[in-house]
């Protein structure tokens, strides 16, 4: 493996609703029918793809089948309106239309029924760092600040920049080193998975905790020691607490290839979003 030699991880939900809702339903195909979104994914792709320039790339999507989490709390994720019955179908067929594009540019984008984008990408890149691979993640997934370390970075979009997220950038942002990540959430919550956390517990309390304590357990197993108002808290959510870590934590040994040499990808170098459209028999 060359030194060059790198892995692209892009959330494929993440990427598209970005885009999906930030333009116009004015860009169509050639049917009429809005494609606003796959114009400005692949648009978007393209950016990424010279940006970080990969030599080894995925995109994984989440798969139609609800999550594991959502047997382990039925309302895990539950707070997303997905729109209309119109709007439902327009969305689904232009996600079927993104995995026409990927399929047209040979790149993976794997799905595994249960798992989200979060637990492949979690598997791909723990596999590459294994193998001293660097790895770049791009998703506005906050769960993936758990896998960040040596080799392993996560990009997050932001208006036409974005943030790139260290070891040293996650403890100097969120107080915590990437593994406590999921600790830290199971204490304060994620209103966006409709996650409920420990009453009275917010992040910068949970990252003061966990600065003391290190983990989860550690903390339960010192309880006396902290202030009444807190141990009481956490004393009447522990179930709760115990099950937010459980749903936030990454599944980093997903049953799919992790051979690099599945992910390995050419360049696309001389693509343009509108060419590419137009190669799928498609217009913006």
């Amino acid at each position: 493996m060359s030194s060059v030699d790198r892995l692209l991880l892009v959330d494929g939900h993440h990427l598209f609703h970005r885009t999906y809702h930030a333009l116009p339903r004015s860009i169509v195909g050639t049917d009429g029918a809005p494609i606003q979104g796959v114009y400005g994914f692949v648009g978007a792709l393209l950016r990424l793809l010279r940006r970080f320039a990969p030599t080894h790339l995925a995109v994984p999507f989440d798969p139609p089948e609800p999550p594991f989490r959502r047997a382990l709390f039925p309302d895990y994720r539950t707070g997303r309106p997905r729109g209309t019955p119109e709007e439902v179908a327009n969305f689904d067929r232009q996600v079927a239309q993104v995995l026409q594009v990927l399929d047209h540019l040979a790149i993976a984008h794997p799905m595994v029924a249960g798992f989200e984008a979060d637990d492949v990408m979690g598997t791909l890149a723990t596999a590459a760092a294994a193998a001293r691979l660097p790895v770049t993640i791009v998703s506005g997934d906050r769960d993936l600040l758990q896998v960040v370390g040596p080799q392993v970075a996560l990009f997050m979009p932001k208006g036409q920049q974005g943030d790139v997220y260290t070891p040293a950038a996650v403890t100097e942002r969120w107080g915590v080193r990437p593994a406590q990540i999921p600790d830290l959430k199971a204490l304060m919550g994620d209103p966006s998975d409709h996650i409920p956390g420990v009453p009275g517990i917010g992040p910068k309390t949970a990252a003061a905790l966990l600065a003391r304590h290190e983990t989860l357990d550690a903390l339960y197993a010192t309880l006396p020691a902290l202030p009444a108002r807190q141990a009481d808290a956490l004393r009447a959510h522990r179930e709760r607490a115990f099950l937010n870590r459980r749903l936030v934590t990454i599944v980093t040994t997903v049953d799919l290839p992790t051979a690099l040499a599945a992910y390995r990808w050419t360049s696309a170098d001389t693509w343009t979003a509108g060419t590419l459209l137009a190669a799928l028999g498609l217009r913006g």
